[in-house]
């Protein structure tokens, strides 16, 4: 059986080597899921990504915070269900601004230099997800919770 250390350095593992989640947000009952570039804090509490004010999944946030993160190992590993690990992330969106909001944003950055212009735009809205829960998927039907 695996310890909550083995578990979080795989949750690490994951999350290090991708770049890309699918956002999951919803108002009024109704979901909607996109990709997002995004980053995250060293101990994987706050995950970091980026869009524009006027975009649906910005509209749906500010309606209702609580979102989820789907990120998977699919393209590090063969075709094969069972050797892909996937890390669903539950949590609180913050539209972060003032001094913070840089901080937050130059770790965005840092992985993602190519944001630096959409970043940078009045329009754009940085978003620090507080995590809350991560449910890890493995060995296709293997699921592990981390959290509340």
């Amino acid at each position: 059986m695996e310890t909550r250390d083995d578990v979080m350095q795989r949750i690490k593992e994951v999350i290090n080597s991708q770049s890309i989640a699918v956002l999951s947000t919803s108002k009024n009952d109704e979901p909607y899921s996109c990709l997002v570039a995004y980053a995250t804090t060293d101990d994987a509490r706050h995950f970091i990504f980026a869009t524009m004010r006027q975009r649906l999944k910005y509209r749906n946030l500010t309606a209702n915070p609580r979102i989820s993160l789907i990120i998977d190992d699919r393209n590090e590993k063969s075709s094969d269900f069972n050797e892909t690990t996937s890390i669903t992330v539950v949590g609180t969106a913050h539209d972060i601004v003032g001094p913070k909001r840089e901080e937050i944003a130059a770790l965005l950055l840092k992985l993602h230099p190519s944001l630096t212009d959409f970043v940078n735009s009045p329009d754009c809205a940085v978003i620090r997800v507080d995590v809350d829960k991560i449910y890890v998927v493995s060995e296709f039907e293997s699921v592990i919770t981390i959290g509340k």
